[in-house]
């Protein structure tokens, strides 16, 4: 039989699902798709836009980023990386957002972006291999996150 590896501790973990307003407009396709189907069935339309209404949500809210940080690795989505590679740590607050995301923006950079959320972290590396000169991500708790990042290794 073969050994696990055993996992470490997790410090820090935040899924980054959209705001409760991306689920509402979400839910005008019902009355939409409803609309649509007005001509052969009202009832087909309430089906297909109800199944497509639940399968938007299912997708945002189970396919939303996560964020975990452990003692050695800090992973965002699919991509982790060695805490010891992390560089310089700035707090990207809702009025700078819009610059850091747009004209500020790196197109190397590593970006995990959730539109609605209005806070992110922005974090050097320290990899002079690594394409990539820095993760910005979106952050509900750019604070805390930041302090467990910055928490010596």
């Amino acid at each position: 039989m073969p050994s696990q590896k055993p996992t470490e501790p997790i410090l820090y973990q935040e899924r980054v699902r959209p705001n409760l307003g991306t689920f509402v407009a979400v839910l005008t396709l019902l009355p939409a798709v409803t609309l649509v189907s007005e001509p052969f069935d009202f009832r087909v339309g309430v089906f297909i836009g109800s199944l497509l209404v639940l399968a938007i949500w299912a997708a945002l809210f189970f396919l939303a980023p996560v964020i975990k940080v452990s003692k050695t690795t800090f992973t965002v989505g699919q991509a982790s990386i060695p805490r010891t590679l992390l560089g310089k740590i700035d707090e990207i607050e809702k009025d700078q957002i819009f610059q850091e995301r747009g004209p500020k923006l790196d197109p190397a950079a590593y970006k995990v972006f959730q539109g609605t959320v209005k806070t992110a972290l922005k974090i050097a590396i320290k990899d002079s291999s690594d394409p990539a000169p820095y993760w910005i991500i979106s952050t509900r708790k750019p604070a805390q996150l930041a302090t467990v990042l910055k928490a010596t290794v």
